[in-house]
């Protein structure tokens, strides 16, 4: 059985006794915490040590706050803080490659999950919140749903040009969730309308995934 997210916990230990991830034993370039390609992963004792996340350009950043909140910076301005009242843990913060998006997931039940996403873009000294995680959300639940655990959702990465981005939503790989068990797809999303162009299957988005992490870029299969 395939486990999708690995995290080093001790009930992750016991997943994967019953499920082996196809990636164990292979080195891979990115933080093995982490889902996404480029991301910094936390967990919350981190909030005490008010970690910072820069943009790629420098000039922005997300940094995580002893009160549990987020704030996010343009230079030396302060656009917004805010909390995620469900956080438990396996925080993942990372940037777009133009610097104007960046994305937070999370877990709200420990390494099992369930897993959200959160996007937002910076628009000068505004930050407006994406909807595009709910849209891939709400598409793969019309067709997959665990009724026991609901399903998960993780952000994998951006395009060099920072125009689309590749979301993946799971039934997570439990018994409770029966004839849906493990099932998962790849959703590759225009970020200037939300519009899923999209959806690959299993085969795909794991190769996607696995070329991804080993790169540190987003290469998606030809159509």
């Amino acid at each position: 059985m395939r486990l999708r997210f690995a995290f080093i916990s001790y009930s992750l230990v016991i997943v994967l006794v019953l499920f082996p991830h196809p990636l164990l034993g292979k080195s891979v370039a990115h933080d093995p915490d982490s889902f996404a390609c480029r991301s910094s992963h936390y967990m919350l004792d981190d909030f005490e040590t008010q970690p910072t996340v820069f943009s790629p350009d420098k000039m922005k950043a997300v940094r995580l706050t002893k009160d549990y909140k987020f704030r996010v910076t343009f230079g030396k301005t302060v656009v917004s803080e805010f909390g995620i009242p469900d956080v438990s843990c396996n925080v993942e913060v990372g940037w777009s490659p133009d610097s104007s998006e960046f994305f937070i997931s999370y877990s709200d039940g420990g390494a099992i999950g369930n897993y959200h996403v959160h996007m937002y873009r910076l628009v000068g000294n505004t930050l407006k919140k994406s909807r595009i995680p709910t849209t891939v959300a709400e598409s793969f639940k019309t067709k997959h749903w665990c009724e026991s655990r609901g399903n998960n959702l993780f952000f994998l990465d951006w395009t060099p040009d920072s125009k689309v981005a590749l979301l993946v939503a799971e039934v997570y790989p439990t018994g409770d969730c029966g004839k849906e068990l493990a099932v998962y797809r790849g959703y590759v999303v225009r970020l200037r309308d939300g519009k899923i162009m999209r959806i690959l299957g299993e085969k795909q988005t794991d190769s996607v995934e696995k070329q991804c992490r080993a790169s540190g870029r987003l290469a998606l299969p030809s159509e």
